[in-house]
């Protein structure tokens, strides 16, 4: 459902204040209050397509407590870099027939790819998660 990637860790100078992102048009389509997404800027997103040379979205999202249960739309894969986890024991969640089938404790400061076309969400989440989400699909 998950795995840790050896990817190096993003500049600490190139991640804008979260304050600042939140300010930034939320370009989420979808109808949760709990989940906001937002594009890079500039000088981020030039570091991130050297590292990820195949992908095409860059962009930071950022989740509340209460994101509902959820499959990604438009891509099976996300390839995710927390910069604040949101609290001490903030879980991702997958289901299956709402049982839970898996659940991790992902830390700060590491890329990590997570499969996302299966039932999951965030749980646990004290104040607000901040990340950043790579895609190579134009949906997101």
């Amino acid at each position: 459902m998950y795995k840790i990637l050896d990817i190096p860790q993003v500049p600490k100078e190139l991640i804008l204040p979260i304050e600042q992102v939140l300010g930034l048009e939320n370009i989420f389509g979808g109808k949760s209050k709990n989940y906001t997404i937002h594009e890079v800027q500039d000088d981020l997103r030039v570091w991130l397509q050297k590292i990820f040379p195949n992908n095409i979205k860059f962009r930071y999202q950022t989740l509340v407590d209460g994101v509902p249960i959820h499959k990604d739309r438009g891509r099976d894969t996300a390839l995710n870099y927390i910069i604040d986890t949101g609290g001490e024991n903030v879980q991702t969640v997958w289901y299956e027939k709402d049982k839970i089938t898996h659940n991790v404790i992902l830390p700060q400061g590491v890329w990590h790819e997570l499969q996302v076309n299966h039932y999951h969400t965030v749980t646990n989440i004290q104040g607000r998660r901040f990340a950043i989400t790579v895609s190579n699909t134009a949906k997101l």
